[in-house]
């Protein structure tokens, strides 16, 4: 069974705000969804990866060069989403009040989450400087044989 690879990011109530953010990354397939529950989100997924199973440490770099891309361009977007991870099957990984209930988001690494939701989730240690309000778990990048 093949993994979808996507950067996805929660842009809470607002369709335009998921659509901005797509517009930010011109040049890579989006998708713009709801996720039932009124938030909007934005998918991003580099083509070269499409629905991919990690299979060989040749993938792992693959994927993880991808992730990191993402997460660059992710750096100067506009500050539109309230959160967001790459990795496989992150599309509407968590809800926002699922994340807001989770005991520990230090066991998502490469989240991204506004200030507001760093505050009050605890302002962990765990956290460091991503962009201007936001802050991050950095991501350690994809390994072959990981339980994915």
């Amino acid at each position: 069974m093949a993994w979808i690879f996507a950067l996805n990011a929660e842009c809470g109530g607002r369709e335009t705000h998921a659509r901005d953010l797509a517009r930010h990354f011109r040049g890579f397939p989006s998708r713009i969804f709801s996720d039932g529950g009124g938030c909007w989100w934005c998918g991003i997924a580099p083509e070269e990866l499409g629905e991919k199973r990690i299979e060989s440490a040749e993938d792992a770099t693959a994927v993880t060069a991808a992730a990191r891309r993402l997460y660059w361009l992710l750096r100067t977007a506009p500050p539109v989403y309230r959160y967001a991870r790459a990795g496989a099957e992150t599309g509407a990984f968590r809800t926002y009040d699922e994340l807001m209930a989770e005991s520990d988001l230090t066991k998502f690494p490469g989240l991204v989450v506004s200030e507001d939701i760093w505050t009050a989730t605890g302002k962990r240690a765990a956290f460091s400087d991503f962009a201007p309000g936001y802050r991050w778990i950095p991501y350690r990048g994809e390994a072959y044989g990981s339980s994915r």
